[in-house]
């Protein structure tokens, strides 16, 4: 869907691109929201065009809860303060479901007329009901498998590990999880993982989840625009990411301001019932009408990437796409088999002299090859 505008006397063309939203328009100065930093404002709705106001609060916003049963062995009864990678996680995941059931022409509705979503939201609702299978006491349980303690910050490695194996456990999502843990993606595997063994499908549609950290202590600037342009890819769920205390989900890009949902807000954790006992009320809080933004530079070097394919042709896609945008910028590729590849022991990544790793003609893959195993602060 293409929406194009002229604005301030000035050619803008706005697109959404796919998932998210991304623009050249440029907006009338913000005032500064309190509780944020300098490089952080908080937007008035009236100077958007209202298709993106109606995208954005339409996305799934994944928040800070309390007041519900204890995680146990532990007596959590909120997430405050460790569990806001958790929470971006959340979102990404949620509005790769909705574009998995409901498309990405889909927009938020008063209730009664929709159900789906409303369905969708109860897999979110914190309980460890098999209803919820996404709660936050099953993300919390499963990281503690994978090394974390209930109550310890996740990263965005064990965020993405612990997605992958609750969708794995839930076949009602009718979605394959794929995690790129060494910054590449390999092509058989993402096939293999989409091989749906329960419905003899040759190719389920598969959340493509990138676990990189680009720089040392800041974003690398070499990387800007090979993020920015990945908000463009038909495919892009956004980005969850960032440090202890400040994670975020991003979903969309303007020039070089990042648009994104804040997990910061603890609101009472919901009780899991009938979908029609659900009030409006409850359901809104899982939309966010609050535009936020963060320019770039702020944004930190540890994140996960989300991309869903539907189809075989939207995974070939988005290979071609990140080979174009990744040969110049370094900050992922594509393989087509793990087997060609011959790893290199990266250990600054923010040094810009490395050259692209170029593998074999069979590989067909351009790309600078990130080791994550060195970069301990995604796990």
């Amino acid at each position: 869907m293409g929406v194009r505008y002229e604005a301030n006397n000035d050619r803008v063309s706005n697109e959404f691109s796919g998932s998210f939203y991304e623009s050249s328009y440029y907006y009338s100065t913000p005032g500064t929201f309190p509780h944020l930093s300098m490089q952080q404002s908080i937007l008035s709705p009236t100077n958007f065009p209202t298709e993106f106001y109606d995208d954005f609060t339409s996305r799934i916003w994944c928040t800070y809860r309390h007041n519900y049963a204890p995680i146990r062995p532990t007596n959590f009864t909120n997430d405050g303060g460790w569990g806001c990678m958790l929470r971006s996680g959340q979102s990404l995941l949620a509005n790769a479901l909705i574009l998995q059931f409901l498309g990405r022409e889909w927009r938020r509705v008063p209730k009664g007329d929709d159900t789906w979503d409303t369905y969708i939201l109860t897999w979110f609702i914190d309980d460890m009901s098999s209803r919820c299978p996404f709660s936050v006491h099953r993300v919390a349980l499963l990281g503690k498998q994978l090394g974390k303690n209930i109550g310890e910050w996740f990263g965005p490695s064990t965020a993405s590990q612990a997605i992958k194996a609750l969708v794995e456990d839930f076949p009602a999502a009718h979605l394959s999880v794929y995690v790129a843990t060494d910054g590449v993606v390999y092509k058989n595997e993402v096939y293999k993982a989409g091989k749906n063994n329960r419905t003899g499908k040759d190719f389920q549609s598969v959340l493509i989840l990138v676990a990189i950290r680009l720089g040392i202590n800041n974003l690398n600037p070499i990387y800007y625009n090979a993020l920015k342009e990945c908000f463009k890819f038909p495919q892009s769920v956004g980005i969850a990411g960032g440090k202890p205390s400040s994670s975020y989900y991003f979903i969309a890009t303007q020039v070089d301001d990042l648009y994104y949902l804040d997990p910061h807000h603890s609101r009472p954790a919901l009780e899991l019932k009938s979908m029609e006992e659900f009030t409006e009320e409850e359901l809104s809080t899982f939309h966010c009408d609050t535009l936020r933004k963060i320019h770039i530079s702020q944004l930190d070097p540890s994140m996960l990437l989300g991309f869903y394919c539907r189809t075989t042709d939207d995974f070939e896609d988005f290979c071609r796409r990140v080979e174009e945008v990744c040969v110049d910028f370094h900050s992922f590729c594509i393989s087509a088999t793990k087997n060609f590849i011959n790893f290199a022991n990266f250990n600054d990544l923010s040094n810009t002299a490395l050259q692209p790793i170029i593998i074999n003609n069979q590989t067909k893959s351009l790309g600078f090859i990130i080791q994550l195993s060195i970069a301990l602060i995604l796990h």
